[in-house]
This record gives structure tokens, sequence and C-alpha cells, in this order.
């Protein structure tokens, strides 16, 4: 759940429990190191969505990073993936020059050996295939473009229940063996992220005529029969592209219909209308 940054701790309830952890182990030190990581790896994703033309709008603190929310409610599918895997290789690039530097100047392996190890891990977390982490976000930007979205998204989702219970295995096991929260804290987080994954195919047809998009975008553009009902078509429009619909009927005449345009129909007509049906009542005459 994302807190405004109006509000003065803009944090998720889980980057608490992390918090009482590492004052718990009187670790503040590794705690600060951690807010460094998680900070440079959300810069990756900054630079790269600025570059793409996104705005940030808001942003917040959680364990698997600082998530940014942006004024544009979703992403071009292409825009997606790069913004997600920047994160990760921020993460994975700074590991490496900080070990690189181990073997030019050995001293800095002691103050740097706990930024290595964090920033290595959290790039690893965040690409496993789980929806909201950046490794989902990648897949359901590659899988956009082969399907609907909210689709894409609840098909990722349901690895997030799979990992959950491997973490929470590996935290009964850790309870055993050496005491590790982290487990439990990401198993809380997975099962978050899929009810957040829920929730965003819920919404996805309700926020579809709500669209703010980048200055120049690819529309989706489908053709369709007269006879489809108005109810498929809806179906069919997806939220992160405009999508522009050809009509085409039995006589060869076509229609262009905007998403606009349905959503007019979706006010007066049934779903189970068809095309067709629609263009030949009495309420298109003299408007179309």
């Amino acid at each position: 759940m994302a807190v405004s940054v109006k509000r003065k701790l803009p944090v998720h309830p889980s980057f608490l429990l992390l918090l009482g952890w590492f004052i718990l182990m009187r670790d503040l030190a590794g705690f600060f190191i951690f807010v460094g990581v998680v900070l440079t790896h959300e810069l990756g994703h900054y630079f790269v969505a600025k570059k793409l033309g996104y705005r940030l709008d808001s942003f917040f603190l959680a364990p698997y990073g600082v998530s940014l929310n942006y004024k544009e409610s979703v992403f071009e599918a292409g825009d997606e993936v790069k913004i997600a895997i920047a994160g990760p290789l921020v993460n994975f690039s700074l590991s490496f020059v900080a070990i690189a530097l181990w073997w030019i100047f050995p001293a800095t392996y002691s103050f740097t050996y706990t930024f290595v190890t964090q920033s290595f891990l959290l790039g690893l977390f965040n690409l496993l295939p789980c929806y909201p982490l950046d490794g989902g976000r990648i897949v359901v930007g590659l899988l956009s473009g082969k399907m609907e979205r909210k689709k894409s998204v609840a098909l990722v989702t349901t690895l997030n229940f799979v990992f959950s219970f491997l973490c929470f295995v590996c935290f009964v096991i850790s309870c055993i063996v050496s005491f590790n929260p982290t487990f439990a804290i990401a198993t809380c987080f997975l099962l978050a992220g899929a009810v957040q994954g829920k929730r965003e195919g819920r919404y996805a047809l309700a926020t579809v005529f709500k669209k703010k998009n980048k200055n120049f975008s690819k529309p989706l553009v489908l053709t369709v029969n007269s006879s489809v009902t108005l109810g498929e078509v809806l179906k069919k429009i997806q939220v992160n592209k405009f999508t522009i619909f050809y009509c085409i009927f039995a006589n060869g005449k076509v229609r262009i219909l905007d998403e606009q345009t349905l959503l007019d129909f979706a006010l007066v007509f049934s779903y189970t209308a068809t095309l067709e049906e629609i263009f030949s009542s009495n309420f298109l005459r003299g408007k179309v």
C-alpha cells in the first residue's frame, strides 16, 4: 500500500518490522547501510523512468526497495521492463565495483562487505518472478504484449504463493538452525503482493478511461466483426495502451471506435448487445 509523500514517514509496515529487527540486534549501522542500498536501487528505476518521460508522483519505503509511484498509472510494456530491470542492475554493478576495489585497496573490504552483501541480495530478491517485485514486473511487461495486463498480473501473482511458501519454510528452518526473521518479512510481503495483484486486476477496467500516458505512445489497433458483443469489446481494452477498434460490417463498411465512444455505449446498451445492434439503433442516428 503506497503512502503519499505528504505524510512525514511514508513507509510500508513491513519496513518498520525490519527496522525493529535491526534495533533488536543492535545493528543500526547495518540498517543505515541497508537504507543506502535500497536508495541506490531505486535511483536506477528513477533515472531510467525519467529518461523515458515518466514523472515521479510519490514514494514509500519497503524492505525490497523505495517504491516509486508515477503520475502515469501504467507504463508501456517495453518501458516497464526497462524501468524494472534498472534497479537490480544498479545493485549488481555497485557490488562488482566494490568487490573490484577489494583487490586494489584491500582495506575497503572491512567497511564495504555489508554493503556488497545487502546490495547483491536485494538485487537477487527483486528478480524473483513475483508481483510487484522487479522480476514480476519484467515478466508482466513481457507478457503484456501478448495478453491483457490484468491477466499477465494474475498469472505472475500466482508465483507469489509459491515463493511465500518457500520463504515460510526457510523461516521455520531458521528458527531451528539460526533465527532469521527476514524470511518471515519476505513471506508477509509476497502474500501482500498477491493481494495487490488481484486488486490491480479488479481495477483494470474501471481505470481504463482514466489513463495518463506519455506525449507519444503507440495505440493498440484491433479489428472486430460487427457481430461481436459490447462486453467482448470492452474486455479487449488494455490499461497500458489506448485501444482503437475498426468495426467491420457484413457489407464491408468500416466504423472506427475509440474508448470514449465505447464508454458512451456502455452507459446506454447492455453488454450482450452486438455492435451491429448498437449501430442500427435509434440512439446513434445522427451521432455517428
